[in-house]
């Protein structure tokens, strides 16, 4: 029965069906605008017949999330309230017009997602660190995951912080330290470090570590404690925590379990996709799996999920299809996605629920829901749905790679699998041979092009945070993609299975054969030239239009999705020639990096911190430099200088007694000491006052001044964002200077490169 009575094609009746519609041909047609406008409203119409507005509801929710991340001050719950019941009100002033119906809808969703996001803030909000300080902390083991080198990272639930009382003591803590002594989650420990409060993003525009940290309820972290003191098994704090307690313990087990039986790179990228900790996986190997576009299989997703889930499905319908009494009276289908459904939420949780699991689980567990109930799962429906489940549990999840990256390809691949589900079905081949050839045919050519189409929706994202692109990802992902669907994975189910029966060392050693051969293909792939390019970083207006583009360009089914074209050129233009900062300083004044006269990005001090540096220079696609490169950077024990395109220098004053020339000198001046007024007169100056508001800051000279581009608003506040005492309170940074004589140089009395290889361990890290 059709949804449009009297509907022929693309017609005039589906439109007038329309309430606020206007007929297409009802009237002579003047002008171009009321022709486009006309078309428009007619395929509109044919959208709303395939129910795909509603597609919609999440990109719109998630709208209102980035506005809520966006915003410089915190908004106000009332006023997040007040928005939510306006468009409430809208949607019902709007009730009887379709178009404004959906407008209406779509303003509903979006403070919906404002909504959601600031609550999700106030529940996330908790204690923590405003100054680095060494103190004496008991607390319960929460979890342990191991890292290279036999160092384990572990996160505390505090009972104790130095004198602190227990408002201002950090609720959770995390903290790098050595194998020993041994503990499990559930433990009560004690220890003395160093503590500090996480930072927030070291240039602007980049992952902000302290964010994720405050949505995780990390109050701060430690590295190296001494004093590592075990106090025994901590009393239950009731059902669900003593839960929590045994399942970490259960992945603690099962990765050691795992690792070892394989052994070598093998077992730690076997324990990844068995438990999701990917710790201690070796640097060379994840290098080699990026560069071969691999990278993504660490990460417990989708292809993972569905192979788990759909074995377990086939082997219970398969066992009871085995006995004819229970296949012609039972609900074998039924069953048989109950039993897979479990399975998948045990893996889920097993796996550390990442956002790109959770996704592929709702997914999932929605289709097997829909069996249960005889239901069609419609698969743009289903990945709508999960993506708002999603949104509005984590809405902090938006703004990660993650989440963007995992919602891009499965967007694609729907649309993508939608278009070919509309061509006409090939003739049966007329012998079991030709059958058994098309099958393999189709599958090897399914591999490749859900690969391509995956990797071109996610290379925008991946580009973005990951500042490389990867042109042999899709022989990669062609060659590795059926060891990982036809061993790998299956040997996963297998070995859980029997795990309990002491009978999985078989599973693993199938699993280590099948990841040698992944791993073999990786190590072939990152060996080409050229196999993994660096791109500068371009600005989020890319990202979005990017983002725009791509969910127009899938979501709708008409020729009207064509639209979204000219957005993913526009942004392609943008990301093409991005604007490159002249100098990028860190939140702490301590380093910076310059762009020199060649054009090259230096790095000022040799002290500066190697994650940050290589940092800097990958989003400005620069290669890092040797310990024995030569550079016009010179160093002494009150500070550095380097030159700048377009004349004159940059210092760096570390000592007090260096301002007094600096100031005379130096056309930029940068510090993490209080810069003394008189020196604003003849430079532009940073320092602490100007950092504790600003955060990190990129500066790009524009003549006789520099246009600063800061980590975040320096008149705002955010609940992540911490601030100094000696913040100006309008936040306000001088960078305009005055004409300088022209350069000299300090003669250094020691001068030492920096060391960008050197890996400072940092908790709030994040995996890429």
């Amino acid at each position: 029965m059709e949804r449009w009575p009297g509907r022929r094609g693309r017609g005039r009746s589906a439109v007038a069906a329309l309430p606020g519609a206007r007929p297409v041909f009802g009237g002579r047609i003047s002008s171009f605008a009321t022709i486009a406008r006309d078309w428009i409203v007619e395929r509109l119409a044919e959208e709303a017949e395939l129910g795909r507005p509603a597609l919609w509801l999440p990109v719109f929710f998630g709208i209102g999330v980035a506005v809520y991340f966006a915003a410089a001050r915190e908004p106000a719950l009332w006023a997040a309230l007040a928005l939510s019941v306006a468009a409430a009100g809208l949607v019902f002033l709007a009730r009887s017009r379709f178009l404004m119906l959906g407008l209406a809808l779509g303003v509903a969703a979006a403070t919906g997602g404002f909504l959601a996001a600031k609550v999700a803030t106030l529940r996330a909000e908790a204690p923590s660190l405003q100054r680095p300080s060494r103190a004496d902390v008991v607390g319960r083991v929460s979890s342990v995951e191991p890292r290279q080198q036999g160092r384990r990272r572990v996160t505390l639930a505090v009972e104790r912080f130095g004198s602190l009382d227990d408002y201002a003591r950090p609720k959770k803590l995390r903290v790098t330290l050595g194998a020993k002594p041994d503990f499990t989650a559930g433990d009560r420990i004690s220890l003395t470090a160093y503590w500090r409060p996480t930072d927030g993003p070291v240039r602007p525009g980049g992952y902000d570590f302290a964010r994720v940290a405050y949505f995780q309820g990390l109050g701060g972290s430690a590295f190296a404690p001494s004093n590592v003191k075990t106090l025994g098994r901590a009393e239950a704090e009731g059902f669900w925590s003593e839960a929590s307690a045994a399942l970490q313990r259960l992945r603690e087990r099962l990765t050691r379990r795992v690792s070892t039986a394989i052994g070598g790179p093998e077992g730690t990228v076997a324990a990844a996709l068995v438990t999701g900790v990917q710790g201690p996986i070796p640097q060379a190997t994840e290098d080699e799996l990026r560069a071969a576009g691999l990278s993504h299989i660490l990460s417990i997703s989708g292809l993972h999920m569905a192979l788990i889930a759909g074995t377990l499905f086939w082997l219970a319908r398969a066992a009871l299809a085995l006995f004819p009494a229970a296949a012609l009276r039972w609900p074998v289908k039924g069953i048989s996605a109950a039993i897979a459904l479990a399975g998948a939420t045990f893996y889920l949780a097993l796996s550390g629920a990442e956002v790109a699991t959770q996704r592929s689980y709702i997914m999932i567990a929605i289709a097997f829901l829909a069996i249960l109930v005889g239901r069609p799962a419609l698969a743009p429906r289903n990945f709508a749905l999960a993506g708002l489940i999603v949104l509005a549990l984590t809405p902090d999840a938006l703004l990660g790679p993650s989440f963007q990256m995992s919602f891009a390809a499965v967007a694609a691949l729907v649309a993508w699998f939608e278009t070919r589900r509309e061509r006409p079905p090939a003739p049966p081949a007329e012998t079991r041979t030709g059958r058994l050839w098309r099958y393999v045919a189709t599958a090897a050519v399914l591999a490749v092009v859900t690969t391509l189409i995956a990797g071109l929706a996610t290379a925008p994202f991946a580009a973005y945070h990951f500042h490389r692109v990867t042109p042999f990802a899709l022989a990669g992902n062609a060659l590795a993609t059926p060891l990982l669907s036809l061993v790998v994975m299956p040997s996963v189910v297998g070995g859980l299975l029997f795990a309990p029966l002491g009978l999985d060392g078989p599973w693993w050693d199938l699993m280590g054969l099948g990841l040698k051969g992944v791993l073999a293909v990786a190590r072939m792939v990152a060996s080409w030239p050229g196999s993994e390019r660096s791109v500068p970083a371009f600005g989020e207006g890319a990202l979005i239009l990017f983002a725009g583009g791509l969910a127009w360009l899938c979501l709708w089914r008409t020729a009207l999705r064509w639209a979204g074209a000219p957005a993913l050129g526009a942004a392609l233009a943008l990301a093409a020639f991005p604007a490159r900062p002249d100098i990028v300083i860190d939140a702490s004044g301590r380093s910076l990096a310059a762009r020199g006269p060649d054009g090259r990005l230096l790095l000022v001090n040799e002290k500066a911190s190697s994650f940050a540096a290589r940092v800097w220079l990958a989003a400005d696609a620069a290669p890092v430099p040797e310990k024995s490169a030569a550079t016009d950077v010179r160093c002494d024990d009150y500070g550095c200088v380097a030159p700048l395109a377009g004349g004159g220098v940059v210092a760096l004053v570390r000592d007090a007694r260096a301002f007094d020339e600096d100031c005379r000198v130096a056309a930029l001046v940068v510090t993490s000491l209080v810069a003394p007024a008189a020196c604003s007169e003849t430079a532009a100056v940073v320092d602490r006052r100007a950092l504790d508001a600003t955060g990190a800051l990129e500066l790009t000279r524009d003549g006789a001044s520099f246009r600063a581009v800061p980590a975040r608003a320096p008149a705002g506040k955010r609940p992540w964002e911490r601030r100094s005492a000696d913040a100006p309170p309008d936040g306000a940074v001088r960078l305009t200077f005055a004409p300088v004589p022209a350069a000299t140089e300090r003669e250094p009395e020691a001068e030492a490169p920096v060391d960008p290889t050197e890996i400072v361990e940092d908790a709030s890290i994040p995996e890429e």
